[in-house]
């Protein structure tokens, strides 16, 4: 079922007008809005920070309140400490001037006085209706009796006297013996004179820091903390409270807030009020402004705590004070500016619909124009006046209408059509319709010697070359054959009808007539295209083609072509089931030998090499990987070595033979093997092109507490296919440094004579295909001792591999071999198998 592309109800000019309309009176609005809310943020966030300013002005003022007491306690501690009389006239007069000259006025403090250890006490306090001054003192001769004088003289007859005073059963006293810091005393209700709630501030004085001579006390009103409040914060702005650090009202800007004088005197506190229910928010409060509704009115409320200059009272200041709302005459100046704008607005818009109108008519002409774009010609607008956007447009699009009908076409045949051969490509494979109609027969064709000819003869000469290998190709099928050149050097052959294998070898005999040099035309009247000489191989695969699964024919036709002969000329195989399951295996065996060396689940054999000539013993042997894999069990080296190599992991798999046959060697001499036994280690051609293989093989020598005589490096005639020079170089640099080479199957590989009086070397062994018909074949025989004889030339000792029985040993020793390695002496083994004793290693007979 179709798709259908759903579509708005609307236009887009008329779902711009509409958006267009509603944003500006949205915008109008919200202006509005913004700037209610902004004036009213401003002035609540202007009155909380004056609010919190106000509280810490007002908290360090009250800090300085308190401490008047603690200034004048140690003015008189001072004195009191360097006069030797309790009594002195000097504390007298001090008292006397701090309460009329330093401090005066009902807002200070309101009595300071002496006491001494042996309990003379004296004081001067303030009258509260003239502030003028009265003393207190110790009646002469009678210590608990308290005389109570009309003036700041002694002189004058006492008014009032309290009996029985005893100093020492005073709480205040014996804590200002028991301890030398000051302290404040808690409110209470003074016996003297008038009826006041004070606070007393103490000051035991110490002669030295250890002798007691007695105790100054300075007494301060609540009530006139509170007067000190009104002045500091005006009725008009709000009220200002002290509170304790249980809540009480210790004093505050308006009288209203406190209780009555009575139960202030039964209590001895101030409480809250039915007034006040929104100092509970204070009370929970640290510090900071909070609003608090009331009765249908907004206070912001600021709680700052503070304490005195002793760090003993915990007290909280609270400012509360009315919101202030922005006026409503702050809008309304506002209006006409408001009215105004949106009529601009509405004018703007006006303009902007029509304009958008006269722009997106033409706009949409173009539009259904441009779904045909490239599939007709263009046909120019009929409007005689436009913007210049939408004739630049329609211009833009009349030429791109012609281009992409051009480029249409030519896109077309290039993804299809190859351009050199003209044949299909892949993708105008896929897309031949009859590619479908009863086809069962694919091939796949290389051409070996393209390459050769292309980088050797130029590119020029190798597309003309293509080109009549290409014109023969359909030349020799039938008309019908689909060709297609897959790639640089491969074609697809796909034959018409159902085939069967032995049309196949009809379809390939004529096909392989191209690669047959006997019937090139070497005349002088040859034709253009039979000047050429072609190589190649062919695979081939038998089944139906279908959509589905002509992707994998391909590649099965490809997996045949790669199992031909490397080098071979005509060759074409087919494919069959084996080939799929080798490379199913080849991938098994790649994944099981990755994650085991990752977890290291290889280890290394010895197997001894032997001088003929005492045949009991060993001094050098051959280093062997064994594979024993909890997959795939075991796993000989010739079946996953030569895919390591092709794999490139043969690289990390050459490291760990390398460092664990030097860790081998190292501890198969420290339990008594010589200390010059000789270690053979196999490399391959690629570990001797990795840059640090020279680094990392000496640093396992030098590691393991090693010398560079104990290690034989193996190496194969395949190492002479790589650059030549640079191989040579690197062995004679090795060689140099003290390692010995040992050119291993020498005899099998195509270059080893030309190449052997220039490659460094201490060894020869020979390949075991010569060793094992050494008895019966004289070819054999006749090789062998050619290398024997060759050996003796660069007199280097041969080592023949693959010795199984004695009548072989015999036989090599008479020709003169001087070593040799195989089952019939010894088996490859684990190291710690064989047992040195110092310094001889004997072979142990085989079962």
């Amino acid at each position: 079922m179709n798709n259908v592309q759903k579509k708005y109800p609307v236009s887009f000019v008329s779902t711009l007008v509409t958006a267009l309309i509603v944003f500006c009176i949205l915008l109008v609005l919200m202006i509005c809005y913004l700037q209610k809310i902004t004036t009213h943020s401003l002035l609540a966030e202007t009155s909380e920070k004056m609010l919190h300013e106000e509280s810490l002005h007002i908290s360090q003022h009250v800090e300085e309140y308190l401490n008047r007491p603690g200034i004048a306690g140690a003015f008189v501690s001072h004195m009191a400490m360097s006069e030797t009389a309790g009594t002195s006239q000097a504390i007298n007069k001090e008292l006397k001037h701090l309460l009329k000259e330093d401090f005066p006025g009902g807002e200070s403090i309101l009595c300071v006085g002496y006491v001494t250890a042996d309990g003379q006490y004296i004081a001067y306090q303030r009258k509260e209706s003239t502030n003028d001054l009265y003393m207190i003192k110790t009646a002469v001769g009678r210590e608990n009796q308290l005389n109570f004088f009309e003036s700041d003289s002694d002189s004058a007859i006492p008014v009032h006297k309290i009996e029985n005073y005893n100093l020492f059963s005073r709480p205040w006293f014996n804590q200002a013996m028991s301890q030398k810091t000051p302290f404040w005393t808690p409110k209470h209700y003074t016996r003297f004179g008038a009826d006041r709630l004070v606070m007393s501030w103490r000051v035991p004085v110490y002669q030295n820091n250890h002798h007691f001579l007695g105790v100054f006390f300075a007494d301060i009103d609540p009530a006139g903390l509170s007067l000190f409040l009104k002045k500091q914060f005006p009725a008009e702005h709000g009220f200002a409270v002290l509170l304790d650090e249980r809540g009480n009202i210790i004093a505050s800007s308006d009288n209203q807030y406190l209780i009555a004088k009575q139960h202030t005197q039964q209590t001895g506190s101030a409480e809250f009020t039915e007034h006040l229910p929104f100092l509970n928010v204070a009370s929970t409060q640290h510090d900071g402004v909070k609003t608090v509704q009331e009765e249908g009115v907004q206070y912001y409320v600021a709680t700052h705590p503070f304490t005195d200059p002793s760090r003993m009272l915990k007290w909280s200041l609270v400012i509360v004070t009315p919101d202030i709302s922005a006026p409503a005459s702050l809008f309304r100046s506002h209006i006409s500016w408001f009215i105004a704008f949106a009529v601009f607005v509405l004018a703007a818009l006006a303009i902007m619909i029509v304009l958008i109108r006269r722009f997106f008519n033409p706009f949409n002409q173009l539009m259904q124009k441009a779904r045909a774009l490239g599939l007709q010609p263009w046909q120019p607008s009929r409007q005689q006046r436009m913007y210049p956007e939408i004739a630049a447009l329609e211009a833009e699009l009349s030429n791109a209408s012609m281009f992409i009908s051009g480029a249409l076409d030519e896109h077309t045949s290039r993804l299809e059509q190859d351009s050199e051969t003209g044949l299909l490509t892949r993708s105008g494979l896929v897309n031949q319709p009859s590619l479908y109609q009863e086809r069962n027969l694919l091939l796949m064709l290389r051409l070996t010697n393209l390459n050769d000819i292309r980088s050797t003869l130029g590119h020029a000469y190798s597309k003309t070359y293509i080109r009549s290998f290409a014109q023969q190709l359909l030349a020799l099928t039938p008309a019908d054959t689909l060709h297609c050149r897959y790639a640089e050097d491969l074609f697809i052959l796909i034959f018409p009808g159902v085939n069967e294998a032995k049309d196949l070898d009809i379809y390939w005999g004529l096909l392989s007539s191209l690669f047959n040099v006997a019937n090139r035309n070497d005349s002088g009247d040859a034709d253009e295209w039979h000047q050429y000489v072609f190589a190649g191989q062919a695979g081939g695969s038998l089944e139906t083609l279908t959509a589905e699964n002509i992707s994998e024919c391909s590649m099965n036709a490809a997996m045949a072509l790669q199992h031909s002969r490397p080098g071979a000329n005509r060759e074409c195989v087919i494919f069959t089931p084996d080939m799929r399951e080798k490379e199913l295996n080849n991938v098994t065996l790649h994944q099981a030998l990755l994650k085991d060396l990752q977890r290291e689940g290889f280890h290394l054999v010895l197997q001894p090499i032997i001088n003929l000539d005492s045949p009991d013993t060993f001094s050098e042997g051959e280093c062997l990987i064994r594979w024993q894999s909890p997959v795939l069990g075991f796993v000989p080296p010739d079946k996953f070595i030569g895919l390591a190599e092709r794999t490139g992991l043969i690289i990390p798999l050459g490291r760990w033979i390398v460092e664990e046959a030097c860790q081998q060697l190292a501890a198969f001499i420290k339990r008594g093997a010589p200390v010059d036994f000789k270690l053979h280690i196999n490399i391959s051609a690629v570990q001797l092109q990795q840059a640090d293989f020279s680094e990392h093989l000496l640093l396992c020598i030098t590691n393991n507490g090693l010398i560079n005589k104990n290690i034989c490096l193996e190496i194969t005639e395949s190492v002479l296919l790589q650059d030549t020079d640079q191989v040579i170089e690197h062995l004679n640099y090795l060689r140099r440094l003290g390692l010995s080479f040992a050119i291993d199957d020498f005899g099998s590989g195509y270059s080893s004579l030309s190449y052997l009086h220039l490659l460094p070397f201490d060894c020869l062994k020979i390949d075991r295909g010569f060793v094992n018909g050494i008895i019966n074949d004289k070819k054999s025989e006749a090789v062998i001792s050619s290398v024997i004889m060759l050996s003796q030339q660069f007199k280097v000792p041969l080592v023949a591999e693959g010795v199984e029985t004695a009548e072989m040993g015999q036989k090599l020793q008479q020709m003169g071999c001087a070593k040799a390695q195989g089952y019939y002496y010894a088996r490859p083994q684990v190291f710690s198998f064989w047992q040195p004793d110092n310094g001889l290693i004997r072979l142990v007979t085989q079962p």
